[in-house]
């Protein structure tokens, strides 16, 4: 009991010990400007989280986390399945112009459109998310590489799709048309954009957690990823799951592109491919690669930039990049621990397998003390 109590502790305290410890690198950045540290924590905890009857912090927080916690999810499955893809990106961007497409172009009723919308972006992202699990499984192809390639490829595509063929007029900057008003989601709160996007997102994250959990598939996915050998010899298919863990994270992470299109921008803009599939990577890591988990990293990590905009540097003049740096910290911290405690756990375990060999020699030398 006493063991697992101290295992426990050991894997809650080293994630907590990393977040206090980039946000006392973020204190002392901040001292050095001439800020206090404990009125920028207080600035950007109010800008991003609280909320008073003039204008909701806390709902444009909600609203910008949406995306983020769909695309966190995406790599939720993918990691945790074995599938070190990166792709979220790209899944992303592609998700939201399919969502654009469809919503401008098709006409359908209310409550219908919207999920023929959300369903393209779904699909669209989970042909671009299978690309990486295909040509690592029959090619042998590293899929960290070919996920990065296939951001950038992404990345291109959409912004010479929206600046030529499916360009709404002429204008310093691509976009397209601006979708039905019957494709778009509820708005809960105009003046934020919180709306029924964040609501989508919350049911994905106990979803997700209820199917890598609860469910024959899930545990497959979650054994492949986990223990290989133990998947194989017991008769599981890794092909199998780590092709339905391409299919999944990408169709996640392409409705996050297409909730932040139809309840949020409207239409898709030139440079949509702006880091929102690589932050939510980032909350996928910080939350342990647990549905749950990422789902409030993806808030936290929307509050924190959110009162960085305006709290650090609108009230206090602070650059928004110091956020960025404490959270860029917390991730490299996170990925410390996990080697960090695999050798303080090593460490503790010598230490009590020597315990136990001298409470073993201990008896047997004092009776031939005494037989002496």
């Amino acid at each position: 009991m006493q063991e697992r109590v101290e295992r426990t502790l050991l894997r809650g305290g080293l994630p907590v010990g990393a977040v206090l410890a980039a946000l006392i690198v973020g204190g002392a950045l901040v001292s050095a400007l001439g800020v206090s540290p404990w009125d920028a924590a207080t600035t950007v905890a109010t800008a991003g989280f609280a909320c008073d009857p003039r204008y909701c912090n806390l709902g444009g927080t909600l609203a910008l986390a949406a995306p983020i916690m769909f695309c966190a999810l995406g790599a939720v499955v993918n990691l945790r399945s074995g599938l070190f893809s990166i792709g979220q990106e790209g899944q992303y961007a592609l998700g939201g112009l399919a969502a654009a497409v469809v919503g401008s172009a098709a006409s359908a009723p209310t409550g219908i459109h919207p999920a023929l919308c959300l369903l393209a972006a779904a699909a669209v992202g989970a042909a671009w998310g299978v690309v990486p699990a295909i040509l690592k499984l029959f090619l042998g192809v590293n899929e960290l590489i070919i996920s990065i390639i296939l951001n950038t490829m992404a990345g291109l595509l959409l912004n010479y799709l929206v600046n030529y063929p499916l360009r709404a007029e002429a204008s310093t900057v691509g976009y397209t048309r601006t979708i039905a008003d019957t494709a778009k989601l509820p708005v809960f709160d105009p003046s934020t954009k919180f709306g029924l996007a964040f609501v989508l997102a919350v049911i994905a994250c106990i979803g997700v957690w209820f199917y890598l959990s609860r469910t024959t598939f899930g545990y497959e996915q979650r054994m492949s990823g986990e223990a290989t050998a133990f998947a194989r010899y017991a008769g599981m298919s890794a092909t199998s799951a780590v092709l339905r863990a391409g299919l999944i994270g990408g169709a996640l992470a392409g409705l996050g592109g297409g909730v932040q299109v139809l309840g949020a921008n409207y239409r898709v803009i030139e440079g949509f491919s702006d880091g929102t599939g690589l932050t939510g990577l980032t909350a996928a890591i910080l939350g342990g690669t647990t549905a749950i988990g990422a789902g409030v990293v993806g808030i936290l990590y929307a509050g924190i930039t959110v009162g960085a905009v305006n709290g650090l540097q609108i009230m206090l003049g602070v650059p928004r990049e110091i956020g960025s740096t404490v959270l860029a910290l917390m991730i490299v911290l996170v990925a410390i621990q996990a080697p960090l405690q695999k050798r303080i756990e090593r460490a503790r375990e010598r230490r009590r397998t020597n315990r136990r060999l001298d409470a073993g020699t201990r008896p047997s030398t004092e009776q031939a003390g005494v037989h002496a």
